[in-house]
């Protein structure tokens, strides 16, 4: 079976965000939200079990959910969609805004405080159906398509094949599993412990 088929289904890239019972800021990257209707407005959302996130919001209820725009960032969506709330500050930049306080991402072409109402499970998802507390508009820009995404990653990662990532200091040519993109930022050079940054593509 052809699981990127699945990709074609029209659907968007989304950060979601929370506050857990110690009042940290947590979040992830999902792609599944759906409208389900307008008046009363309700959408259906659907969070990994295994994210910290998804524990956090099926205790407090409630949460934030951004709408990014095609051009974010393959950096912000990596953070906040392969590292866990338990250990990293998704938030730590600071590039949102607090809406009853809870963020949104400031490059959001929409946001929304969302209450949970009711909570399904698949064998890994919870489906949460929740009421729109908030609506807030953002820029003007188009909102990121998952199908888009997908296509920017691949464009990306041929990209990466081509080109070499080099380190500056003593001449190691990274040739890993893992795209350098997608090294964790304390990762170092294996010949001369230098830091990522150092690091040039060739």
């Amino acid at each position: 079976m052809d699981l990127t088929v699945l990709f074609t289904i029209s659907h968007g890239v989304y950060l979601t965000g929370a506050r857990d019972l110690d009042n940290r800021l947590v979040g992830s990257c999902i792609d599944a939200v759906m409208v389900v209707e307008a008046s009363p407005a309700q959408i259906l959302v659907s969070l990994n079990k295994q994210s910290y996130t998804a524990q956090t919001v099926l205790k407090t209820r409630r949460f934030s959910l951004t709408v990014l725009s095609d051009d974010a960032s393959s950096d912000l969506i990596q953070l906040f969609g392969m590292n866990t709330s338990r250990t990293t500050d998704k938030w730590l930049t600071g590039s949102y805004t607090l809406t009853d306080d809870l963020p949104i991402h400031n490059d959001a072409v929409a946001g929304l405080i969302v209450t949970v109402d009711s909570v399904s499970e698949t064998s890994g998802h919870y489906v949460l159906l929740c009421s729109v507390e908030q609506a807030i508009p953002g820029t003007m820009k188009n909102p990121l398509i998952y199908h888009d995404y997908q296509n920017r990653k691949r464009k990306e990662k041929i990209m990466s094949e081509t080109k070499k990532w080099v380190c500056s200091v003593c001449g190691y040519v990274y040739d890993g599993e893992v795209p350098f993109e997608e090294l964790p930022e304390d990762w170092v050079c294996p010949l001369c412990g230098e830091p990522k940054s150092v690091f040039v593509q060739e």
